[in-house]
């Protein structure tokens, strides 16, 4: 039987915890950096983050999310910005119930749409979303702007 998940709100104090789980989706950064992050984020509305522990408290994924206010639309948009689940627990549902969560948020918001962003070699990911409703759709281009140093 699989286990039920229940994703929470993301804390700072969970930072520690979070480690591991940046590290997974290559965006390594220390406990300090990342609780700095989450500080931040919580004081701006528009950001939401969730967690998932499994039995032993251990914190087996995360998701974070984002409102945008895109100007070809009269109702908000909302991105998906990290996904990640611990390599032993995938397959159990936990990547679901955060994906669940964030579309919940999303439309308690008024977003009429979700989005997101997936490397091109993921094609795990690509076949989650897909099956979650998701479609392909366009082409990212990014640029550094600035030392990422800062």
């Amino acid at each position: 039987m699989t286990p039920r998940y229940f994703p929470r709100n993301v804390r700072p104090t969970d930072a520690d915890r979070l480690v591991p789980l940046f590290s997974a989706l290559s965006y390594p950064a220390s406990t300090e950096r990342i609780r700095a992050r989450l500080e931040r984020l919580g004081q701006d509305p528009t950001y939401e983050a969730w967690v998932v522990e499994d039995s032993r408290w251990e914190l087996v994924g995360f998701a974070a999310g984002h409102l945008l206010f895109p100007i070809e639309d009269d109702v908000p948009a909302a991105q998906l910005i990290a996904l990640v689940t611990a390599e032993h627990a995938r397959g159990q549902g936990v990547g679901a119930a955060l994906c669940s969560a964030f579309e919940r948020w999303a439309t308690g918001r008024g977003a009429a749409r979700a989005q997101l962003n997936s490397g091109e070699r993921r094609s795990e990911a690509h076949d989650f979303y897909s099956g979650r409703g998701y479609t392909a759709s366009g082409v990212r281009f990014s640029k550094r702007l600035a030392d990422a140093s800062r």
